[in-house]
């Protein structure tokens, strides 16, 4: 199984329009995206976590260890946590980094029927009509450095606030939580945040500042009949992919996901664009087939395999996708671009929260 997984998640450098279709490129200023739509027989049926927290069907919990959470599927149905989801509350606000497929909780499994059991023999117990819900330990990577106490709520909500890649590039690797943090310093640095914004250094609360802005720019892209993702161009390059088996996920969360990319555009924004007419659908093609890159499994936290895709040439790639039932049910592949954690300057303020078990 493991190895089909690695061969999907393959397919889709090697010939993506096998599982894909895509529609007329949409542009604004030096953003540019090309909506996605999955073949219908690929769908799969679940629910995001925003539409679960919305039904009341999904409960996250904190826990002892800053990269460990804990959810509890109170549905009967199956919820996506996507890569890069951010949760804001309990001790420090929190990002997701694997995909997370949970499936139905316990309290709702169906149970069949008993036949009669043979005279002189006794019945089978009947079910427990009120059994305890499974708890899924999440994997989970600090975005707020310096707090560790409740402000409000004791559990998590998720927030609107996805990563942008260049930090999001980061925190696909299991390591890395340094490097994180690393990312969310360089972006305040280089979007020239005041010295007073975000003083528990929130990446949430940072994002907050240039929101205006990058609404302003989502909102001149429209929404695709049956859009399950897209692809994005900023100045003219590719720099990321992102895509569901679901597209009624793409309409919960598609416009946090246009958000981060529209970061990227805030980023660049004062740089040339790149020279000459453009091909999107062609040069998003090409880009994907030139990639070299090498791909690992392991098995998800809840139903499927976890595949990590890592470029192996020049060119800094990495990505992530959930392989269920034959089917990517999130994918989501990026470039690191700018490289700001090298530009750093030398003197910025080191937080760090205090607690034993902070793992680097």
């Amino acid at each position: 199984m493991k190895a089909e997984s690695i061969q999907i998640a393959e397919s889709i450098f090697i010939e993506p329009s096998v599982l894909l279709s895509f529609e007329a490129p949409q542009t604004h200023k030096n953003m540019t995206i090309i909506p996605i739509i999955l073949q219908e027989n690929k769908f799969i049926d679940f629910i995001s976590i925003k539409e679960a927290e919305k039904l009341e069907l999904i409960e996250v919990l904190e826990t002892n260890s800053v990269n460990q959470l804990e959810v509890i599927n109170k549905s009967n149905k199956q919820i996506l946590i996507p890569f890069g989801m951010t949760v804001h509350g309990g001790k420090q606000d929190r990002t997701i980094w694997e995909p997370i497929l949970l499936p139905p909780g316990e309290k709702h499994q169906v149970f069949s029927k008993q036949s009669t059991p043979p005279i002189g023999t006794n019945p089978p117990p009947p079910p427990n009509p009120h059994p305890q819900p499974h708890k899924y330990s999440i994997p989970a990577k600090c975005i707020e450095q310096s707090r560790w106490n409740y402000k409000k709520a004791r559990g998590f909500k998720s927030s609107s606030m996805r990563l942008h890649p260049n930090i999001a590039f980061d925190a696909i690797s299991s390591a890395g939580q340094g490097a994180v943090w690393g990312e969310i310093q360089s972006y305040r640095s280089e979007m020239n945040f005041a010295p007073n914004l975000a003083p528990t250094q929130s990446y949430l609360d940072m994002t907050k500042t240039s929101q205006n802005q990058t609404q302003e720019i989502v909102k001149h892209f429209t929404n695709i009949e049956n859009q399950c993702g897209i692809a994005c161009f900023i100045n003219n390059e590719f720099i990321g992919i992102e895509f569901y088996a679901n597209p009624k996920a793409w309409n919960y969360m598609g416009a946090d996901i246009l958000n981060a990319f529209a970061i990227e555009a805030l980023r660049f924004r004062d740089k040339p664009l790149k020279e000459g007419e453009i091909n999107y659908y062609k040069t998003f093609i090409k880009a994907l087939k030139q990639l070299q890159v090498e791909f690992s499994v392991r098995e998800g936290v809840g139903l499927g395999d976890v595949v990590e895709i890592n470029s192996n040439g020049n060119n800094e790639w990495r990505g992530i996708t959930l392989i269920y039932d034959n089917v990517p049910v999130q994918f989501y592949l990026v470039s690191k671009r700018g490289v700001i954690s090298q530009n750093r300057p030398s003197h910025f303020p080191h937080f760090q929260t205090n607690i034993n078990n902070r793992i680097f």
